[in-house]
């Protein structure tokens, strides 16, 4: 029984993964810190760097900008005319909503792990943080997509409560352009499982990366924008730039 249920579990991801129909080339941009980066990943495995190739594969004339910073929590990526409130960062010029506007960006993906919670910044600062990314966004017809929280070792309990918070809030707020980077990596006490763990307690292995990867494909971005009345890309001549991070070993 276990056997016939991963058998179809992986033709599940093998259809999902195989299931794009749109071949016109859009412009996506991730902001996020470390595993958006790589971290955890062995070179050209971080999902970030998968999403990209396959992208490249529907289409070479696809661009995708990773801009994650490792460190930083969603505070660097606001506008860059954003004045955070006294003892938060400010934005990370280039590597924020304002940049990815710049760019040209049809789509984003956010992925800002755990770092928020870990220095306290409570949920209420963090959807706010959230929403003035994916209003900015919005002003620029510019779709955004957002990861979940993510497992992670030794949190308190208030910062795992924070991490319950906001990956409910992420769901209900995002509905279908959440996506969930937390459910059937963590253990009954939010920590990484085994299996996923990079070995710092913090990131996830390549085994986990390949979950991320799936669970973005499972989104169908290129047809999603392929689907919009007038694709932002459409208007833009094709390209061919890809900026990829070095994921660490």
């Amino acid at each position: 029984m276990k056997k016939s249920i991963f058998i179809l579990v992986i033709c599940f991801i093998a259809v999902n993964l195989n299931a794009q129909t749109c071949t016109t080339p859009f412009h996506i941009v991730i902001l996020g810190s470390s595993t958006a980066f790589g971290y955890g990943a062995t070179p050209k495995k971080s999902w970030a760097r998968l999403f990209a190739d396959s992208l490249k594969k529907i289409n070479p004339d696809y661009i995708i900008d990773n801009l994650a910073v490792p460190g930083t929590t969603t505070y660097a990526a606001q506008p860059d005319d954003y004045v955070p409130p006294a003892g938060r960062p400010s934005p990370e010029k280039g590597h924020n909503i304002t940049k990815a506007i710049k760019l040209g960006a049809d789509a984003i993906i956010i992925n800002y792990p755990s770092n928020d919670a870990v220095l306290n910044y409570t949920p209420d600062e963090q959807k706010a943080n959230y929403r003035r990314i994916s209003d900015e966004a919005a002003q620029h017809n510019i779709l955004v997509w957002v990861a979940t929280p993510q497992p992670r070792n030794e949190l308190t309990r208030r910062q795992v409560n924070y991490q319950e918070k906001m990956f409910d809030w992420i769901n209900k707020y995002y509905g279908g352009k959440a996506i969930n980077f937390h459910d059937g990596l963590a253990s009954d006490k939010d920590s990484i499982l085994f299996k996923y763990n990079a070995g710092d307690g913090i990131h996830v292995n390549n085994k986990g990366h390949a979950i991320l990867y799936e669970r973005v494909i499972a989104k169908s971005i290129p047809d999603t924008l392929c689907n919009l009345s007038v694709p932002v890309a459409q208007k833009k001549s094709p390209i061919t730039r890809a900026t990829y991070p070095t994921a660490v070993q």
